[in-house]
């Protein structure tokens, strides 16, 4: 393992009163980095304002004009579309069944899915019976 400061103890060594002694080449560098900085807000001068136009002058205010009226039944017409857009809509009522307990949906849709499959595979035979009728009436 190599000494990251050979020569001498690392920055916080020491310690004087529960706190570390300042580390001079830190601090020697920091100051440096304020006085460049000072320097070059010397050289940069005062910040130029940005040039605005002269506005022309405004004659004396006009007084404002009062609001024009709008005729009653205008208003009221407002009133109703206003209170019809922002009306909130029941939810539809839930009627429980009478004497059980309400089945999931997925229940019916399934029994009507068996009840459908069923219905093609017991009228299979009258299909198949009308395309041979179908295939003889196409040869005549």
């Amino acid at each position: 393992m190599s000494k990251r400061h050979p020569n001498a103890q690392g920055p916080g060594h020491f310690k004087v009163q529960g706190h570390s002694v300042e580390d001079n080449d830190a601090a020697k560098m920091s100051k440096q980095a304020l006085v460049r900085e000072a320097t070059r807000r010397k050289e940069r001068g005062q910040r130029k304002r940005a040039a605005t136009p002269k506005q022309p002058r405004r004659g004396p205010a006009l007084p404002k004009t009062p609001p024009v009226e709008t005729p009653e039944v205008l208003a009221r017409a407002h009133d109703r579309d206003f209170a019809r857009m922002n009306e909130r809509k029941k939810a539809p009522k839930r009627v429980k069944a009478v004497g059980r307990q309400a089945e999931p949906s997925y229940l019916s849709e399934a029994a009507r899915g068996v009840i459908r499959r069923v219905a093609r595979v017991a009228l299979a035979p009258l299909s198949l019976a009308r395309a041979v009728v179908d295939r003889f009436r196409d040869r005549d």
